[in-house]
């Protein structure tokens, strides 16, 4: 017996075409191309009238893109031009630290959080540092601090355990 299934996903409200299309290339696994406005409107319709179309109901209005979302740079952004150091290292480990066992992590070490993932977190960096070739974060070679960075950013709590969320 053979079933095949065919899925198709549309997301056109309430978001920016830019997102639109970057998640209709993860959806059909094609890299996205260069990031243009998609519509799917035809010449001299609206986004009402092309909603009535495809009978969803009441038509909403159409989100104001005019103005861009302020975005923070990030230390990875900002270090895009310059190669990573072992303090660059050093200092995603730290805001790890902060972010999960707390702010004052260093000169509180009797906090719940410092007992409970302090030495979680040291192992999770010396393992993430093993998987990259290096016996701790300090010794990394250039080419893969970026990596390490990036993976202790994403380290997170769950159900008192230190891991790293599935991207799917």
């Amino acid at each position: 017996m053979k079933t095949d299934f065919s899925i198709n996903v549309q997301v056109n409200i309430g978001v920016t075409p830019e997102v639109v299309q970057l998640v209709t290339s993860i959806l059909q696994r094609t890299p996205p191309t260069e990031i243009a406005p998609a519509t799917s409107e035809q010449p001299g319709e609206s986004a009402a009238t092309t909603q009535g179309k495809r009978g969803k109901g009441k038509a909403k209005p159409a989100p104001d893109t005019t103005a861009e979302a302020e975005v923070a740079p990030t230390p990875e952004a900002s270090a895009e031009g310059k190669e990573l150091t072992e303090q660059d290292v050093r200092e995603a480990m730290h805001r790890t630290r902060q972010r999960i066992e707390g702010e004052d992590y260093k000169n509180n070490t009797d906090s719940e959080g410092y007992k409970k993932y302090h030495k979680q977190l040291t192992a999770t960096f010396k393992n993430i540092a093993a998987l990259l070739g290096s016996d701790k974060p300090s010794t990394l070679p250039a080419d893969k601090r970026e990596s390490f960075i990036k993976q202790c950013d994403e380290l997170i709590v769950k159900d008192g355990e230190i891991i790293t969320e599935a991207p799917f």
